[in-house]
């Protein structure tokens, strides 16, 4: 008889848990990933907005060029059966025996004109009917091109937003959940010193308090953190663009220690924007979940990805 061997038994070994500032630093980590998600994306719809401008004026151009050579084949295609016609009449007997001379004279020189000219004006024609259209295609091509990267990136966001959500979930159950701006209405009211434009610019800002952030939007309801900064500025009548790259290549440089109310402070390696108000804290559109609202500027996460300042 075989003696058969004993195995202990094998003792399964959990995962051990996170704690709640690792939980805490994944998804610090996870929204400064989103935050550069968004700015792509916002510069790519830039880009696409662009591409079907330019796709849409081809084709309109392309139509106009095309029915301009329509109409021109047409008439001269009129003439040339005119001139067909009138062709046995149209030597020295036929010539005198008119009673107006002007019109033989130039009734002659459109059928010269015919003779010399029409294949040239057709050929033309149809060669800038040819360059509209390939210009029309490679619109299409570009605008085609923008769409898919736009998709595909969109796509990447969404995945990136559920391991977000996962996050967010266990930092709850783990008693450390971020509050999503709290209760009360929408809304708010800029008491601060600010003058001029950067007061009109926060006071458009106060407003949208507690509004959620959604990315890729630029208000009413929603924002996005160079969404909102962009409306407000443009409440004050300056334009300043729509993404954190744009926005920080469209203001003047400022040093942290010079900050004023208005000033448009950046982190992340400009991915994330918001509005200095003063007393070391910034308004700004944080991230998904959260909502519209005023935050310190030297809290450890912001003092540790600041980037630099502008002023519009």
């Amino acid at each position: 008889m075989t003696a058969s061997l004993a195995y202990p038994p094998v003792l399964a070994h959990a995962e051990p848990k996170p704690t709640r500032a690792q939980v805490q630093k994944k998804l610090d980590r996870l929204n400064e990933q989103m935050d550069h998600k968004v700015e792509q994306y916002n510069q790519l719809n830039e880009k696409l907005k662009i591409a079907k401008k330019k796709y849409d004026g081809a084709r309109k151009s392309s139509a106009q060029e095309q029915a301009a050579f329509e109409e021109q084949r047409s008439k001269i295609a009129q003439m040339a059966a005119t001139a067909y016609k009138n062709g046995d009449s149209a030597d020295v007997t036929g010539f005198v025996g008119s009673k107006d001379p002007q019109a033989i004279l130039d009734q002659a020189a459109v059928f010269s004109h015919l003779s010399h000219e029409r294949n040239s004006q057709l050929t033309q024609f149809l060669a800038t009917a040819q360059r509209l259209r390939r210009e029309e295609a490679q619109a299409k091509t570009a605008y085609d091109d923008v769409k898919a990267k736009n998709k595909e990136l969109q796509d990447q966001k969404r995945k990136l937003q559920l391991e977000v959500d996962k996050q967010k979930k266990l930092l709850a159950k783990l008693g450390g959940g971020s509050s999503s701006g709290g209760g009360g209405g929408v809304g708010g009211t800029y008491t601060g010193p600010a003058s001029g434009p950067a007061r009109l610019a926060l006071q458009f800002a106060y407003a949208q308090q507690r509004k959620p952030y959604a990315w890729g939007a630029t208000g009413p309801n929603s924002y996005d953190c160079s969404g909102l900064t962009m409306k407000a500025w443009a409440a004050a009548g300056v334009n300043i663009t729509r993404t954190t790259n744009s926005q920080w290549a469209a203001t003047k440089r400022v040093a942290k220690s010079d900050l004023q109310p208005g000033d448009l402070v950046f982190f992340s390696g400009l991915s994330h924007v918001g509005m200095y108000v003063g007393n070391g804290q910034m308004i700004h559109a944080p991230s998904t979940g959260k909502v519209v609202t005023v935050v310190s500027i030297n809290s450890s996460y912001y003092a540790s990805n600041y980037y630099g300042a502008g002023r519009p």
